[in-house]
């Protein structure tokens, strides 16, 4: 948590553009022609060129550093969108199944409603409504129980 705070910090605009204006202070002390010759930064000039190298260096690493961390969570939301793309497909596949069920059951409730209508015909034709059922239209166990 510190380690990200710190690195978050160090490589931010502010800090990266500090820097800069570091470098740049660095490049004109140690290399502009005619500063050398002033007495009070001729003595500055062998330091400033170091201070160049020395922070174009960190400059090159922090950038690099911020550049791989912005690649890793690039990666890593690649990663969580790719998971949830697949989400949504299974999601999207239930739904259709689930749609391709509640049709199928509609169509066999559908045709329930209909045997139930044409039975309640065949009984209203019947005599006083007497029921025609018999012990061979019981399967199984129960229609040798009712033979018995």
């Amino acid at each position: 948590m510190i380690g990200d705070l710190f690195w978050d910090i160090a490589t931010s605009g502010p800090v990266l553009s500090l820097l800069a204006l570091v470098l740049l202070a660095a490049a004109i002390v140690g290399y502009f022609p005619l500063l050398k010759w002033f007495p009070v930064i001729g003595q500055y000039v062998a330091a400033a060129r170091l201070v160049l190298i020395l922070v174009a260096a960190l400059i090159c690493f922090l950038l690099g550093f911020r550049v791989s961390d912005q690649r890793a969570e690039a990666a890593a939301l690649r990663a969580r969108l790719e998971a949830a793309h697949v989400d949504l497909e299974a999601a999207d596949q239930a739904a259709k199944q689930a749609d391709k069920a509640r049709a199928e059951l509609a169509e066999q409730a559908q045709a329930d409603q209909e045997r139930i209508a044409d039975y309640a015909e065949q009984l209203k034709k019947r005599p006083n409504g007497a029921c025609t059922l018999g012990p061979d239209d019981f399967g199984g166990d129960n229609a040798r129980r009712l033979r018995h």
